[in-house]
């Protein structure tokens, strides 16, 4: 599904530059509206996340979970199971509850690992030595925060272990920026002086179904074996549930206009009759509401929950897909978040398009408080949902390697500030799977509505110094990339072993990668990456209208449907894939890695790039710029010799 399209806006010399005035995403996280003092009567929730115990058994189990020789390979716990096994001592929890209810509380619920609690404003400012702000996020819902940024946990809940992520102040990104909207026009999709000869500048944009041509994600209908010989099973995801995490929901009307289906969305059957190229299910998608919600469709994560849906449906048109609809980016909410998937154990595979440099919580940006426990929190549910069999993807960041501030940034000292290396978080955290990204170049062959794999790259873009959050102070050193360097949080997991990550130590980032796109609105021109290099972008229906999208979250939900085909391929869960990530690269590796014989080249090993610290080489089996790198799917996937998806808006890729 193909449009030759033109994103608004003009085109600079004949090299056919796009330039854009929209307005761009804020990297750093916007501040919350105060809007005063919190009414001392007022009631307020918060939870009490309390550590897991028997973590070396853990540990052993989520290693042994993904060991195709251990009995334990794919046999997946419940939520109850997981619980018994792991959960917080029914000791701490019993001394957490009462020392709250001494406090003046209401234990109103326990979860696996936390306890749900209420009460008034005074009790919490009294007994966490804090006090209360009533504040407006930026998707307009009001909430409490801390005025100290943090609460002090009181000595039983701190020894205890105890962490409360709620009325803290972090708060994420997403990885997305929007170009604008899209006309018809007479932009081809690829761009070459002719055979064999160097590419001309080119600025491609791609519908989902392009994706599949051009990665070989399988065919969803054999049109080669001979129609006696077909086995009438699809990959397509079938049987599969994906979720996404976001603080928005969705207009269905634009997944209607993507994928001309029947589209259900909260029990709402939608506009158009599904136009079955072949008999797949009709894709469905189910908003989950998370403590409210973010609101009415429209705000600024609109555009990013559009994409995060369209992208990943339209790699897996099989699946199905529940969306998690936050109020707003804070920890709280996003923890909020992982709790429900891991309490109700509904979805097979999860995709995040967000996050924030993990220094954030540490003592140096929080005035030598340690905020890292709510790290820690985020892990646990990871372990839990990896567990339980769940595979949670993020989009690694589009930074490049300059994913922090400096400390200054968050004390308010407005000299100095710059972009320094670093990697965000939850993409950092060992649990989860970081996709990168890069700028995918396709052929218009053997048809002109064909995207067929030509190459790919992964140069940054510097960007114009930006203005500081608490002044007109630039912040130099702004660039966009695929997210990528080394955790200062997390050590190197088991599995990073398997290749040469470049450290012994640390956890490296990412893990793998796809097409994200390059040349944001405020990219430097005079830099001439973006009037030299070839760019690409993704196209998004949003509110009925069709626009050009970058960054990394268009990689991770487009791996969530891979992964999707996967688990169906699989007959069931995978669990962290990293393990199998590194394994299939490590194999490539002794094959001859970028000259291995075809059925064994899993990841393209022929891009360049460099994300401002980092590079990438040709042959070069890791990179901190792209990870293991970008997928062949069908080899990917254990299918070498399965027919690949052809051309788009056909039945082999509808």
């Amino acid at each position: 599904m193909k449009i030759p399209s033109l994103v608004t806006g003009a085109m600079i010399g004949a090299l056919g530059v796009m330039s854009f005035t929209l307005p761009h995403e804020a990297s750093a996280a916007s501040q919350a509206q105060v809007l005063g003092a919190a009414d001392q009567n007022a009631i307020t929730h918060f939870n009490v996340f309390l550590p897991l115990t028997n973590q070396d058994a853990l540990e052993t189990l989520l290693q042994e979970q993904t060991d195709s020789t251990s009995t334990n390979y794919h046999h997946w716990l419940t939520p109850a199971e997981f619980k018994e096994q792991f959960g917080p001592s029914r000791a701490d929890v019993a001394k957490a509850t009462a020392a709250l209810k001494a406090a003046g509380f209401t234990v109103t619920a326990e979860k696996t690992q936390s306890l749900s609690v209420q009460g008034p404003v005074s009790a919490v400012e009294k007994m966490f030595s804090a006090h209360l702000q009533l504040v407006k996020t930026e998707t307009g819902k009001t909430k409490f925060a801390a005025a100290e940024k943090h609460l002090v946990m009181p000595a039983t809940l701190g020894s205890l272990g105890a962490v409360v992520p709620e009325y803290a102040t972090h708060q994420a990104h997403v990885h997305s920026v929007n170009l604008g909207p899209i006309t018809r026009g007479p932009l081809p999709n690829v761009t070459t002086t002719g055979p064999g000869q160097r590419l001309s500048t080119a600025i491609s944009g791609y519908y989902p179904d392009d994706l599949s041509e051009a990665y070989r994600s399988p065919s969803f209908v054999d049109e080669i074996t001979p129609k006696h010989e077909r086995h009438p099973a699809q990959i397509a995801g079938v049987g599969v549930t994906i979720g996404i995490l976001m603080s928005s929901t969705i207009d269905p009307d634009d997944l209607a206009l993507s994928f001309n289906s029947t589209v259900t969305v909260d029990g709402a059957t939608d506009l158009q009759a599904y136009s079955a190229h072949s008999n797949l299910p009709v894709p469905t998608v189910t908003v989950f509401e998370v403590e409210g919600g973010s609101g009415p469709f429209g705000n600024d994560a609109a555009g990013e929950a559009s994409l995060d849906t369209q992208m990943s449906l339209g790699t897996a048109p099989g699946a199905r897909e529940i969306l998690y609809d936050i109020p707003d980016l804070n920890d709280d909410s996003i923890i909020a978040g992982y709790v429900d998937i891991d309490e109700f154990n509904a979805v097979d595979v999860v995709s995040s398009s967000f996050g924030g440099c993990e220094l954030d919580y540490t003592k140096a940006y929080n005035g030598g408080v340690d905020m890292t426990g709510i790290l820690k929190v985020y892990d646990a549910l990871f372990q839990q949902g990896n567990a339980q069999g769940i595979t949670f993807l993020f989009s690694s960041g589009d930074q490049g390697a300059l994913g922090c501030t400096t400390a200054n940034y968050l004390v308010n000292d407005q000299q100095g500030t710059s972009w320094i290396p670093g990697v965000e978080f939850p993409a950092s955290d060992p649990n989860v799977t970081a996709v990168g990204g890069t700028n995918l170049i396709t052929q218009a062959v053997p048809g002109p509505n064909d995207a067929t794999y030509l190459t790919e790259n992964a140069n940054y873009d510097p960007r114009v110094s930006e203005d500081f959050v608490y002044a007109n102070n630039p912040i130099s050193k702004n660039t966009w990339g695929s997210g990528g360097g080394f955790s200062q949080i997390w050590a190197k997991p088991w599995y990073q072993n398997l290749v040469n990550t470049g450290s012994n130590r640390h956890r490296a980032v990412p893990d793998v990668s796809l097409q994200m796109g390059g040349c944001p609105s405020d990219a430097d021109l005079t830099a001439l990456n973006c009037t030299v290099l070839p760019r690409s972008f993704t196209l998004v229906w949003i509110e009925g209208g069709l626009y050009g999208l970058i960054g990394t979250s268009s990689s991770s939900p487009e791996f969530a449907g891979v992964m999707a085909l996967a688990i169906e391929l699989n007959g069931g869960r995978l669990g962290n894939v990293n393990p199998q990530i590194y394994s299939l690269s490590a194999i490539q590796t002794i094959a001859g890695g970028i000259h291995a014989p075809q059925p064994f080249q899993y990841f393209h090993r022929d891009i360049k790039g460099y994300n401002r610290f980092y590079t990438v080489e040709p042959g070069q089996a890791y990179s901190e710029v792209l990870g293991n790198s970008t997928l062949d799917t069908v080899n990917f996937l254990g299918v070498p010799f399965a027919p690949p998806a052809g051309t788009p808006d056909t039945r082999s890729n509808p």
